[in-house]
């Protein structure tokens, strides 16, 4: 068996590009089933108890937004840009659920605005969960 460098083959024992990509591209179809499944079970509670499932629906939304590089700290100068709409709308809803999980007295509509909010952050990253932010 040959040591020279220029003898051995190109593999280096690690992945070819095309298994990594494969594999990533597999790895995001988990995720999104994963992020889908979880979220479509939590929303079959929000016709029975509203303030019940935002909590939940919430914190489905703060991972994957967390997935895709947002930054959620208001106070982060970080936190803006372009996304500055959706982490808006995305901190509406947490200040909500936050009252929720705190066993605030919070309104109907409120927690009907943010059911709306989540649905609408969730409908907008589900189909990029997994891709790269890059």
């Amino acid at each position: 068996m040959s040591t020279d460098p220029e003898d051995t083959s190109e593999s280096d024992g690690s992945p070819d590009e095309e298994e990594a990509a494969a594999s990533e591209l597999l790895d995001a179809g988990l995720d999104r089933a994963d992020y889908s499944g979880e979220f479509e079970s939590i929303w079959e509670d929000v016709d029975t108890d509203p303030a019940l499932a935002l909590p939940d629906l919430e914190d489905v939304v703060r991972r994957m937004l967390e997935e895709r590089g947002y930054v959620l700290e208001p106070s982060d100068p970080a936190a803006g840009g372009e996304e500055v709409e959706v982490l808006a709308t995305y901190w509406a809803v947490r200040e909500v659920a936050d009252e929720v999980r705190e066993g605030a007295d919070v309104g109907d509509e409120d927690i009907a605005q943010a059911i709306a909010d989540v649905r609408e952050i969730y409908q907008a990253l589900i189909e990029h969960v997994g891709e790269s932010t890059d």
